[in-house]
C-alpha cells in the first residue's frame, strides 16, 4: 500500500500520473520537482518496490517512469488527481477568484487521452476577471508543468451558446468532462 503522507510521493505521483509516458533520471526529476536528491533517491526506491514506479538503467544511472501495467494504477491516478492532482488544485485556486460560477475540465485530459504534449482544456463560466484568472492559472501552470487552455464566458454567453446549440459547448458536454466547481 502507497502511503500519501510523504510531500514527495504526492508531488512524484501527481507528476507521473499527469505525465504518464515520461521517464527521467533521479536528476532530471529533482531538478523539475524541486525535490531534494537524496529523498527522493529513497522514496523512488520504495515506489519501485511497491510496483508503481518502473527504472531501467542506462549506463550507470537509472531512469524512472509509472508503472502504467500497475494493477492499482486506475484507482491511485484518480486519488491522486482528486486529492492532490490537478482537480483539487484547480478547485482551490480558482475559488480565490471572485466571479466564478462553473468551471469544467475537458477534452484530452477529462477523457483520459492525454499525450506527452497536451495541454488541459478549462471552460469558466462567470462574471470574474479575466486577468484574475489568468494570474492564478499561469502560477499553476509553471508548478504542473503543462499548459492550461482556458476558455471564458460569462453566463449570458454560455445560456445563448447553449440555446443556440453552439457546436463547440454542445461538444463539451456531449463528451467526458469533469465539474471542478
Amino acid at each position: 500500500m502507497i502511503s500519501m503522507k510523504s510531500k514527495i510521493t504526492k508531488v512524484l505521483l501527481n507528476y507521473f500520473f499527469l505525465n504518464p509516458g515520461e521517464s527521467l533520471f533521479v536528476n532530471e526529476i529533482s531538478r523539475k520537482l524541486d525535490l531534494d536528491k537524496r529523498n527522493l533517491v529513497k522514496k523512488l526506491k520504495e515506489l519501485e518496490e511497491e510496483g508503481i514506479m518502473l527504472s531501467e538503467t542506462r549506463g550507470n544511472q537509472k531512469i524512472y517512469s509509472i508503472n502504467r501495467l500497475y494493477p492499482l494504477y486506475e484507482e491511485y491516478r484518480k486519488i491522486v488527481f482528486k486529492t492532490i492532482g490537478i482537480e483539487s488544485k484547480l478547485k482551490r485556486i480558482l475559488k480565490q477568484v471572485p466571479g466564478i460560477e462553473k468551471v469544467y475540465l475537458f477534452g484530452s485530459y477529462a477523457k483520459d487521452a492525454m499525450e506527452v504534449h497536451s495541454d488541459i482544456d478549462l471552460l469558466v463560466i462567470g462574471d470574474h476577471k479575466i486577468m484574475d484568472l489568468q494570474k492564478e492559472v499561469s502560477k499553476l501552470q509553471k508548478e504542473i508543468g503543462r499548459e492550461i487552455n482556458v476558455v471564458n464566458m460569462d453566463r449570458k454567453e454560455f445560456e445563448d451558446r447553449k440555446k443556440k446549440k453552439d457546436s463547440f459547448v454542445e461538444t463539451i458536454f456531449k463528451e467526458k468532462n469533469i465539474e471542478v466547481i
